[in-house]
C-alpha cells in the first residue's frame, strides 16, 4: 500500500474515492473549474511523452564550449509534477551548489560566474553602467556581495568603525587581517591629525596602533607625526596625500588586494588578463623585432622572418688589419672600433655614414672599446697593457693610465680589462697579476682598490652597482661595487670562459666557451644555465656574443666560420645564419637604439652594416661602401 516517490523516503497511498454517478452535463452547462477538460489531459499526455522522449538527456547543468547544456539525468513523474533527477538529486538543488563551467579551447575550465563577473567589472569601467545592470540581472551573477559594497562605501565616507565592524566578514587569513586593521588604523591616524584632532588622534595611536603593530620602524614614524606644526609637512613625512588627494582609494584598494578573489574581483582584470596574453604572445613571436605598443585583439600576434636584419648595406673598410671590437654609443647614432693595425675609428652610423675620427697612440693593438655613460668619451684598452680615454667628439686623448713612457716597459700591475662606473666619472680596472679591482678618476688617480681571490680576465658594470667579474679559473662572480658584497650565486665552467656579455637588467650573462664551442645563457640570481646555443664554431680565437634586437629578444655572434649566427634568446632556436666575412668574425654589436641595425667586425679587416630587407626584397645599399 505505498509506493517509491524517488527521493528514498516512503509515502502512503491516498485513499480511494467513492464513484457515484452524476448527471451528464449539457454543452451549455458551466464546467467546473476542477474537473479536467479533454483538451488539458490531451496536453498532459503530450507533456508526458516530451518527457519520456528527454529521458537521460538533461541533468546536471553544466555547459559545454558551445553552449549547449549537457548531462545524464532522466526524468521520472513524481505525483503528477515532472522532475529530473541525476544521481538522485533535483537538478533544482545541483544549480545552487555545483557550478557552470566553461571550457577552453586548450581543455582548461573556468567557473562562468568568474568570466561574467570581470565581464561586469570591464563594462562598469568603461562607462556601460546600465549594461553592466542588465548583465548581473539577466545572469543573476552579482559582481560582488553586499557587505563588500558596504565595505567600500563606508571606507570612502572615512566611517572607521563601520569598516573595523565589516572587516571579519572578509575572511581574510590571520597575517593579512593584521595587516588591514593596521592600514585602517594608519589612514584614520593621519586624517584626524590633517583635522587638528590630536587627542583622537593620539588615542588611536595609543590604544590601537602601538600595542597591536609589529612593524616597530612605523610605529616610531607615526609618533614622529605628531611633532610636526604643519600639516603639510607632516603629509610630506608619511607619504601620504590627504584625504582630498585620494588616500582613502589609495587604501581601499591595499585592502582589496588581501582578499579573496571570490569576494572582490581585481582591479581591471580584464585588461590584466589582456596584458598577459599579449605579453605571452610577444615572446612566442620568435621573430618579434619591434617596440610595438598598439596591438589588435581580433587576432594573434606573429611576425615574419623579415623583421630581422639579414641584409648587409655597407661594408666599411678603413682599418689596415684585423678588427677585434666595435661598440655602438648609447645615443645608437655612432660606432667605435678598435683594430690590431693599433687604432681606434670613431664612425657616425645614423643617419649618414662616414669616419669621423682615427684614434692613433697605442703602442699594442687595442682590443676592446667602451663609449662613456654620456657618449663623450672613449675607453680603449690595449692587449695586457694600459688603457686610454679621448674625448669622442675631437678625438683628443684624454688619459693614458699607465703614462705613454711606460707602456714599453713590463709593468707588475699592467691592466687587462677595463669598464666604465656607472657615474661616468671613473674607470674600473683589473690588474693582472696583483689580483686587485682598481678604480681610477679622469686624472689617472687611483680613487680605490680591493683584493679579489683570482686573476680577473674580464669584466663588465650593470647600473645601479653590480660589478661581474670573469676569473681565469673559468668562474663567474658578482658583487656590489659599493659594498663589495657577493650578489647572486657563483658559475662555474668546465673550460675557459672567452668572453661574456651582461643583459641590460643585470641578471643574465651571455658565456661564450671554446671547448666545446657554444653560447650559453646564465641566471646570475639562481646560477643556472637558462639556455644554450650552438652552431658556432670556435676553438682558437675569441669569438665575443651579444644580446640584440627590441627587449634583447635575440642572441648573436661571431664564428671562426666567417658567418654570423642570431637565435631567439627565449626558445634557443637558430633563425639566420649570415655569409659575407671572409675571416672570421670576432665581434658583433646591435644598435641599442634601432632593433633593425647591427654591425659586425672580422678578421677580414671590414665592419659590415646589417639591416632588414626593404618590401621589393632588397637591401637599402647594396655592395661595399668604402667610407674615407
Amino acid at each position: 500500500n505505498s509506493f517509491s516517490a524517488g527521493w528514498g523516503q516512503v509515502v502512503p497511498k491516498p485513499p480511494k474515492r467513492a464513484i457515484t454517478k452524476s448527471k451528464k452535463r449539457s454543452r451549455s452547462q458551466p464546467s467546473s473549474p476542477h474537473a479536467p477538460s479533454s483538451r488539458k489531459k490531451k496536453r498532459s499526455k503530450k507533456l508526458a511523452g516530451c518527457a519520456s522522449e528527454m529521458e537521460g538527456k538533461v541533468g546536471r547543468d553544466r555547459v559545454n564550449p558551445n553552449g549547449a547544456a549537457v548531462g545524464n539525468g532522466k526524468m521520472e513523474k513524481l505525483n503528477g509534477r515532472n522532475r529530473f533527477f541525476s544521481n538522485g538529486s533535483s537538478v533544482e538543488s545541483k544549480i545552487k551548489t555545483e557550478k557552470a563551467m566553461l571550457t577552453t579551447q586548450s581543455g582548461y575550465t573556468v567557473e562562468k560566474s568568474d568570466l561574467v563577473r570581470i565581464m561586469i567589472q570591464s563594462m562598469k569601467a568603461l562607462g556601460y553602467r546600465k549594461s553592466s545592470e542588465m548583465l548581473e540581472k539577466e545572469s543573476g551573477v552579482r559582481l560582488e556581495e553586499s557587505f563588500v559594497m558596504q565595505f567600500r562605501e563606508k571606507v570612502q565616507e572615512g566611517d572607521w568603525e563601520a569598516v573595523r565592524a565589516l572587516l571579519p566578514k572578509m575572511n581574510l587569513t590571520p597575517a593579512d587581517t593584521t595587516k588591514a586593521t593596521m592600514l585602517i588604523h594608519r589612514q584614520e591616524f593621519l586624517e584626524l591629525l590633517e583635522e587638528g584632532k590630536m587627542k583622537e588622534a593620539l588615542a588611536i595611536l595609543r590604544n590601537l596602533i602601538a600595542p597591536k603593530n609589529p612593524d616597530r620602524a612605523e610605529v616610531n614614524l607615526l609618533s614622529s607625526l605628531v611633532m610636526y606644526p604643519n600639516v603639510e609637512d607632516m603629509k610630506r613625512a608619511a607619504n601620504w596625500k590627504g584625504v582630498d588627494g585620494g588616500s582613502r582609494l589609495k587604501i581601499l584598494d591595499e585592502v582589496q588586494k588581501l582578499m579573496d578573489p571570490s569576494y572582490v574581483v581585481p582591479g581591471l582584470r580584464m585588461l590584466t588578463l589582456v596584458d598577459q596574453a599579449l605579453t605571452h604572445q610577444i615572446s612566442q613571436c620568435q621573430f618579434h623585432n619591434a617596440k610595438i605598443t598598439h596591438f589588435s585583439l581580433l587576432h594573434d600576434h606573429h611576425c615574419s622572418l623579415g623583421e630581422i636584419p639579414q641584409a648587409c648595406i655597407s661594408v666599411l673598410h678603413e682599418h689596415k688589419d684585423e678588427v677585434w671590437h666595435v661598440a655602438f654609443s648609447h645615443s645608437g647614432t655612432r660606432l667605435a672600433s678598435a683594430s690590431k693595425d693599433k687604432s681606434v675609428i670613431l664612425w657616425a652610423i645614423e643617419p649618414t655614414r662616414k669616419l669621423e675620427h682615427k684614434l692613433v697612440g697605442h703602442h699594442k693593438a687595442p682590443s676592446f672599446v667602451a663609449w662613456s655613460p654620456d657618449d663623450s668619451r672613449i675607453l680603449s684598452t690595449d692587449n695586457l697593457s694600459c688603457f686610454r680615454v679621448w674625448d669622442a667628439k675631437s678625438g683628443e686623448l684624454v688619459l693614458s693610465v699607465p703614462s705613454a713612457e711606460k707602456e714599453d716597459a713590463s709593468e707588475p700591475d699592467s691592466v687587462l680589462t677595463c669598464s666604465w662606473h656607472p657615474n661616468g666619472e671613473h674607470i674600473v680596472c683589473a690588474r693582472l697579476l696583483e689580483k686587485k679591482i682598481v678604480t681610477y678618476d679622469l686624472k689617472g688617480k687611483q680613487v680605490s682598490a680591493w683584493a679579489v681571490d683570482q686573476m680577473i680576465r674580464d669584466l663588465a658594470i650593470t647600473p645601479p652597482n653590480l660589478i661581474v667579474m670573469v676569473g681565469t679559473s673559468h668562474t663567474v662572480k658578482a658583487f656590489n661595487l659599493a659594498t663589495k658584497k657577493r650578489e647572486g650565486c657563483p658559475i662555474t665552467e668546465t673550460s675557459p670562459v672567452t668572453s661574456f656579455c651582461m643583459s641590460q637588467d643585470g641578471r643574465y650573462a651571455l658565456i661564450s666557451v671554446s671547448h666545446p664551442a657554444g653560447i650559453k645563457l646564465w641566471d646570475l640570481t639562481t646560477g643556472e644555465v637558462v639556455r644554450h646555443y650552438e652552431g658556432i664554431k670556435q676553438s682558437r680565437y675569441v669569438v665575443q656574443a651579444s644580446f640584440g634586437g627590441a627587449e634583447e629578444t635575440f642572441v648573436v655572434s661571431g664564428s671562426e666560420d666567417s658567418q654570423v649566427y642570431i637565435w631567439h634568446r627565449s626558445s634557443g632556436e637558430l633563425l639566420a645564419v649570415l655569409p659575407g666575412h671572409s675571416g672570421t668574425v670576432n665581434c658583433v654589436s646591435w644598435s641599442p637604439k634601432n632593433p633593425t641595425l647591427f654591425v659586425s667586425a672580422s678578421d677580414d679587416s671590414t665592419i659590415r652594416i646589417w639591416s632588414v630587407r626593404q618590401k621589393n626584397g632588397n637591401a637599402s645599399h647594396n655592395g661595399d661602401i668604402k667610407v674615407k
